[in-house]
């Protein structure tokens, strides 16, 4: 395939190789690229590039799967019919109803491995077995025949002799021919072999089990969460939708029962990983798919039992399909996890504030929509290539790539990390924002450092990024704190650029007079011309107004200069400017409400520090400064607790949901990590924290020089 044939989704740019080994859903071709192929058959507009023989390797649970591809469906119904944006937001982000229904009642297999398990238990304790000749090298006095073998090993061995005689040898050891007990029958195979696969079944489910009840139980905490902010209950739909999705059933007690019954049914399987017939035969024997018609397994009851079990087990298999088969489910996943990326997209933007501006229609390769984001024009567009890019002032805010590829699936360190390093084969230029498949317990398998790297988020990076506008999310629809982790990100690239702006500068046009900045006390010079320091009050701003139009000047010819009115009233535009911008710091980023009186509300520390709270919420955000890389980066303070050995991104859903700009420390909770640089402020302070001992951790000190407490 040609380097111009796909599209690199997570770059937005050709790619520049070949492509061998990729992630499912990275790359996808487009009409303006050129012709591909996919293995032998040719890929169509918009398609992706799906690898021969990945997509079962690059799919995440049964559950998942169903669920993802369910609300991929209700997408594609309602684009379909130009649904308006506040109907797209409605769907369901989590497993539903009726799938969580599906997935909590009893199986077929279950059943069969309640009625054929004591078949299974007898043989695998009362094995059948047959006796086969072995020859042992035993003492004369224990040799019961003599066979040709016998003669043949003793006139070719003499240290077997015990002595030479005139007429012979003596022997000291021989072969006799003996019978032994061999369990290792084909029959036995099959059940240790069924035994094997069905524990593995049965831990798949008891892990789809936790999974829907954790699910549960993270609802309910969202619930209450939203519950202790009333300012925030009228603008959330999804609130009000989870809360009547409880109350229906009595979920918990469910899932409870049933995860008894599994645990037990397991147990009693487990049991027989401990039977006389479990190391007795070779279990890494190839079976195939169908079982040979043996006596046993005919005329012999236990194992007919064991062989209605198996055909049960191959029943829950995926059969052969073809290979365009493979490449249809490929995209369908493909497409249906970008559609579930939408919705959790929106449900985001409720999540913190965001209005729909009008009744849009979000749909791939359509107009983009507009929202009203804490009184600034926000746009979402949902490109051709499945990205959906969001914008303000027509400059990208965020890429959100949808990456249908489990990229933690594997649970090991190596695997996880190579394929991490496949995202950055074309480094991003713009803010991207990653989003994979992942649930909660691969991720807490993982080491410590590979974890913060596979789930970092805008304002939460891992120790020692490199600068690369790149994050990486995983999200489930079985798990609603994939909704509040996006929304905290969000949260972050749309408030960086008005809490990370102190203080505003203002360019002075030539020809205008500044000795008026000494009478004006909110005002100042700097470098690059004024600085508006706070608020102004009206009768300041008044007089500001005042001083700086009366250095307009009329043309003179005497004195050969031109008028400056231009000038001069274009800097008093900037000053305005400058001067709502600064108001604008004291509008709450947790619940938006402006402050009445904004010039109390702002507190200056200097070095481009400032602090402001909030009346209604109680919030309390703050500028700061980092001493690494001098970037200034916006903080909201929360009154959650923080522990130095369990501060992931899952901690950061637990404790601050989407009330979160920038990461905490790990151990002092008044102390903020910089997105910028990813250096802690408490670096220097704390040698027990894990991740500022981890040398990866200081790694960006580079950027910055010498790290000498590196940040406030």
């Amino acid at each position: 395939m040609g380097s111009d044939d796909l599209l690199d989704r997570v770059s937005g740019r050709p790619v520049t190789g070949a492509v061998g080994r990729a992630l499912m859903g990275q790359y996808i071709f487009l009409p303006e690229r050129g012709s591909g192929e996919a293995g032998r058959r040719p890929l169509g507009t918009g398609e992706y590039y799906v690898e021969q023989g990945s997509s079962d390797r690059a799919e995440s649970d049964q559950v998942t799967v169903e669920a993802v591809l369910a609300i991929g469906r209700i997408v594609a119904t309602l684009t379909a019919r130009q649904a308006s944006l506040t109907e797209l937001a409605d769907i369901h982000p989590l497993v539903d109803g009726a799938a969580a229904m599906k997935a909590l009642s009893r199986q077929p297999l279950e059943e069969a491995i309640e009625e054929h398990l004591p078949f299974l238990r007898s043989v695998c304790f009362r094995p059948v077995s047959r006796l086969r000749p072995i020859n042992h090298l035993v003492p004369v006095p224990r040799a019961r025949r003599i066979t040709p073998n016998t003669v043949m090993r003793l006139a070719a061995h003499s240290e077997d002799w015990a002595s030479l005689r005139p007429d012979g040898v003596r022997p000291d050891r021989v072969l006799s021919p003996e019978r032994e007990v061999n369990l290792d029958l084909y029959e036995n195979r099959v059940a240790v072999h069924l035994v094997d696969q069905l524990w593995r079944y049965l831990t798949v489910r008891i892990a789809q089990i936790r999974d829907i009840e954790g699910m549960f139980s993270d609802v309910e905490r969202y619930i209450d969460d939203v519950s202790s902010r009333p300012w925030q209950q009228g603008s959330l739909r999804l609130w009000h939708l989870l809360a009547q999705f409880v109350e229906q059933e009595e979920w918990d007690a469910r899932a409870s029962l049933r995860l008894q019954e599994l645990e037990k049914l397991r147990s009693a399987v487990s049991a027989l990983r401990r039977s006389p017939l479990w190391n007795s035969v070779n279990r890494r024997a190839a079976l195939g798919t169908s079982l040979r018609a043996t006596n046993l397994l005919i005329g012999e009851e236990r194992f007919r039992h064991v062989a209605d079990l198996w055909r049960h087990w191959m029943a829950t298999r995926t059969r052969f399909i073809s290979v365009d088969d493979e490449f249809s489910r490929g995209q369908e996943w493909c497409r249906g996890y970008e559609c579930y990326v939408a919705v959790l997209l929106l449900r985001a933007f409720d999540e913190v504030g965001g209005e729909p501006a009008d009744q849009s229609v979000l749909a791939r390769g359509a107009v983009p929509v507009h929202y009203r984001y804490r009184g600034s024009d926000v746009t979402l567009r949902w490109g051709e290539d499945g990205v959906l890019v969001i914008e303000r002032d027509e400059t990208v805010v965020l890429r959100v790539v949808p990456l249908p590829h489990p990229l933690t699936e594997s649970r090991l360190r190596v695997p996880v990390l190579d394929e991490l390093a496949m995202l950055t084969v074309q480094p991003p230029t713009e803010p991207t924002l990653v989003l994979y498949p992942g649930g909660r317990e691969e991720r807490q398998e993982l080491p410590q450092s590979v974890r913060l790297q596979s789930f970092e988020a805008p304002g939460a990076p891992a120790p020692g990024k490199d600068g690369t506008p790149l994050w990486k999310i995983p999200v489930s629809p079985l798990e609603i704190d994939s909704v509040t982790r996006l929304g905290r990100g969000l949260r972050f690239v749309l408030e960086q650029d008005r809490l990370s702006g102190y203080p505003y500068h203002v360019s002075v046009g030539a020809g205008v007079d500044t000795e008026f900045v000494s009478r004006i006390p909110w005002l100042s010079m700097g470098t690059n011309g004024l600085i508006v320091t706070r608020v102004p009050a009206d009768h300041e701003l008044a007089a500001a107004r005042a001083m700086v139009l009366a250095q307009r000047r009329h043309t003179s010819r005497f004195q050969q200069r031109g008028t400056n009115a231009t000038a001069v009233e274009e800097l008093w535009e900037e000053v305005g400017r400058a001067v709502k911008q600064t108001v604008a710091l004291t509008r709450c980023p947790r619940c938006g409400a402006e402050s009445a009186t904004p010039d109390r509300t702002l507190q200056i520390r200097g070095d481009g520090h400032f602090r402001c709270s909030c009346g209604q919420c109680g919030g309390i955000w703050e500028g700061r400064r980092c001493r690494t890389c001098r970037q200034l980066y916006p903080i909201l303070e929360s009154s959650a607790s923080v522990d130095a050995g369990n501060t992931d991104g899952d901690y950061l859903d637990r404790h601050f949901a989407t009330d979160l700009l920038a990461a905490p420390c790990w151990v002092r909770a008044r102390v903020f990590i910089c997105p910028q640089c990813a250096v802690c402020g408490n670096a220097e302070g704390e040698s027990q924290c894990a991740r500022c001992s981890d040398g990866s951790a200081t790694a960006g000190q580079g950027r910055g020089g010498r790290r000498s407490r590196t940040s406030d």
